[in-house]
């Protein structure tokens, strides 16, 4: 599915959200200690987003292992990323990482774990990637609540798909963003889940009235 997007994912993503999802991005970022010639590695790169702001963050000074599943998503990816030689981009399974333990000072999933088909496995991957101290980073759709809830659920669920449709003809794969979100845990239960996991510390960070949310998890 991820595929037959690629080429239309960074337009439709800048329309949807507004444009405000590179702010984001940054600021979640941010709001993660990394300091330079460590080691990052972005699951679920998509177009590479995350990991080109964190090397532009660090002056090409930083080494980010780029991974996605998509091929076609990994080819925009490096045409994006051609000035930073620093970014390694790999085709691999979330669930199946080809790296050893304790390999990463950070591991970051930008709008990817609720892609997964099994959530619990990816985050226990990801901690295994990830050093003692280290971090992992997930950024994703949130629960918003009240008003702005509603009116988040109406547009979510109801125009994105038509914008999806009208300006990438691709009605289903715009109706499953919204879809994949339903039985996606809310930030408050991915804290529990981090924590179940083994994590030492872990930390919630909401944007956009809640629309989005960050987990920042210590091992």
């Amino acid at each position: 599915m991820f595929d037959t997007i690629a080429a239309k994912y960074d337009f439709l993503n800048d329309l949807i959200s507004f444009g405000m999802h590179k702010s984001v991005k940054r600021k979640a970022i941010k709001r993660v200690c990394l300091q330079k010639n460590d080691k990052v590695l972005d699951l679920c790169t998509g177009t590479a987003d995350i990991a080109i702001l964190i090397s532009e963050f660090f002056d090409n000074e930083i080494n980010v292992t780029a991974v996605d599943f998509s091929e076609n998503m990994l080819k925009i990816a490096e045409k994006k990323a051609k000035n930073h030689k620093n970014i390694c981009f790999i085709q691999a399974d979330a669930l199946n990482l080809p790296f050893e333990d304790n390999s990463f000072d950070a591991v970051f999933i930008s709008f990817g774990l609720r892609n997964l088909q099994d959530l619990d496995k990816g985050i226990v991957e990801m901690k295994r990637a990830v050093k003692n101290g280290g971090f992992v980073v997930n950024l994703d759709t949130g629960k918003p609540q009240g008003i702005w809830g509603n009116l988040f659920k109406f547009y979510f669920f109801n125009l994105v798909p038509l914008i999806g449709k009208f300006f990438c003809g691709n009605f289903s794969a715009y109706k499953y963003l919204p879809e994949s979100t339903k039985k996606f845990p809310s930030p408050e239960k991915l804290v529990e889940i981090f924590k179940e996991a083994g994590f030492k510390e872990v930390k919630n960070y909401n944007f956009i009235f809640g629309a989005i949310a960050q987990q920042v998890a210590k091992k």
